[in-house]
């Protein structure tokens, strides 16, 4: 566990973004600097709504603050040495000047502002060396501390003061979530034995900003831009499904490579491998039944692939369910067995609808699981299950808690005619209250002719649930 104390700004990088907040691979996409003063971050916040209400006689009913939610970060970076090609990158409305040799020398402002693309910030500091030992690790080069904005949008100038003084400039932007950075181009953080990797968790959809300790030493500054290498990608996620009122010979098939490009996939037919582009879904028609493998790999890089099994023909998309109680020990305790479609990747969530969190459950090789899970009051209870990587596909089933036959709350009730009354007008009730294999006491009932009713079709039934253990 790290506890840091942080101290001085060591270096910063930019990095430019596309217009999904993915990095812009090749020439002139990145900045390193040490040449800032500051760089300060400010959380914008949104107040929640507070539920306030009153009752007739002028007392409180209701009284409820609703909880801030963080809007985004308003960031403000203050530099003494000012690159033009990361003024740029800040900003790509604004036009860098250059002399007669073409090299940057200024940049002109400009009105626009824009705020579909924008940058990834980097931003290191050094860690206390009192305080954890800088070299402890494979691998270690030290320990600093790294701090991410995955995607600031905006870029604005500010005030700007030229006298008797040093001149510095100042940019403004804000934080923006939804980033593709993922895990980002660069090596920032040791991997296994030490080796020095992309982040190893890819930024979240909501995540504005991150923070860890490294012992990755961060990049030297550099004036002007440098290029961006495209990173190794990590296998596509692919996605697989059938099309609904055709026939189930087709297959819909898409692959997420994490915005590195289009892919080549072989259906695994002996069809002509296909170019894929990233994100897009395609439709491939089988001529034949049998068990076919789909793999699709990164067209740059294509040693990364990513391989998914299916049948033909297609099975339903959605996973199977069923529920029984098979434990006469406790028949509040519930076995769920699922299956899972073979162009599935065999993950899937369950809830038990009992208000408990839902559980994530993965198929064996067979393409089922089955799991337990224990209700604790009496009930009938939805479940449902929803595939891990199309949500869209789920299936619910119904079940009764406890089960019927197996004790607990619910006594097992016959009625027969009692051999003692040779009217046949008295009805003998046998009640079984055991709930399971071990006997436990249950109520004792005696029927006989009701005296109040002279017709003698009346039963009255005497029902003793006093006994105790």
């Amino acid at each position: 566990m790290a506890c840091p104390s942080l101290l001085r700004g060591v270096v910063l990088r930019a990095t430019r973004l596309d217009a999904c907040g993915r990095p812009v691979y090749g020439d002139c996409n990145q900045v390193v600097s040490d040449g800032f003063i500051t760089v300060s971050m400010s959380a914008e916040t949104e107040e929640g709504e507070d539920i306030s209400v009153t009752k007739a006689n002028g007392q409180t009913c209701i009284a409820e603050s609703g909880c801030e939610q963080l809007s985004h970060y308003t960031t403000e970076i203050e530099f003494c040495e000012v690159d033009p090609d990361l003024v740029q990158i800040m900003n790509p409305s604004f036009e860098i000047y250059r002399d007669f040799d073409g090299n940057p020398i200024g940049w002109d402002d400009s009105v626009e502002l824009k705020c579909d693309t924008g940058y990834a910030l980097e931003v290191w500091s050094n860690v206390y060396a009192g305080q954890a030992d800088a070299c402890s690790g494979a691998g270690s080069q030290g320990q600093w501390g790294y701090l991410l904005l995955p995607w600031v949008v905006g870029g604005a100038p500010g005030d700007l003061e030229i006298g008797n003084d040093a001149v510095s400039f100042t940019f403004n932007g804000r934080t923006k979530v939804g980033s593709g950075w993922r895990k980002g181009p660069y090596n920032v953080q040791a991997g296994p034995g030490g080796i020095p990797s992309p982040m190893l968790k890819p930024i979240g959809p909501k995540v504005p900003r991150r923070f860890f300790v490294t012992t990755i030493r961060p990049p030297e500054a550099e004036c002007g831009c440098q290029p961006v290498d495209r990173p190794t990608p990590d296998p596509a996620d692919l996605y697989i499904t059938g099309i609904a009122n055709e026939a189930p010979r087709t297959v819909r098939f898409r692959a997420d490579n994490h915005g590195f490009g289009p892919l080549m996939v072989d259906f695994g037919d002996g069809s002509p491998a296909q170019e894929v582009a990233d994100g897009a879904w395609v439709t491939h028609v089988y001529t034949g039944d049998g068990q076919f493998t789909i793999k699709a790999c990164d067209k740059e890089t294509p040693v990364i692939c990513a391989e998914r099994p299916v049948t033909i023909p297609l099975p339903a998309d959605e996973p199977t369910l069923s529920l029984e109680t098979k434990n006469p020990s406790n028949p509040y305790e519930v076995t769920a067995t699922v299956g899972m479609p073979s162009q599935s990747d065999g993950t899937a969530l369950i809830d038990w609808g009992d208000g408990t969190e839902p559980e994530e459950i993965a198929a064996g090789d067979d393409g089922t699981v089955s799991v337990l899970h224990v209700y604790t009051v009496p009930s009938v209870y939805t479940v449902m299950v929803r595939r891990g990587d199309i949500d869209t596909y789920r299936t619910r089933e119904a079940i009764l808690v406890p089960g019927q036959g197996g004790g607990g709350d619910v006594p097992q009730v016959t009625a027969e005619a009692d051999p003692a009354d040779a009217s046949g007008r008295t009805v003998l009730l046998h009640i079984d209250n055991t709930g399971g294999t071990v006997p436990a006491p249950g109520p004792e009932a005696d029927a006989a002719v009701d005296p109040a009713d002279p017709s003698g079709k009346t039963v009255k039934v005497t029902v003793d649930n006093t006994t105790t253990a």
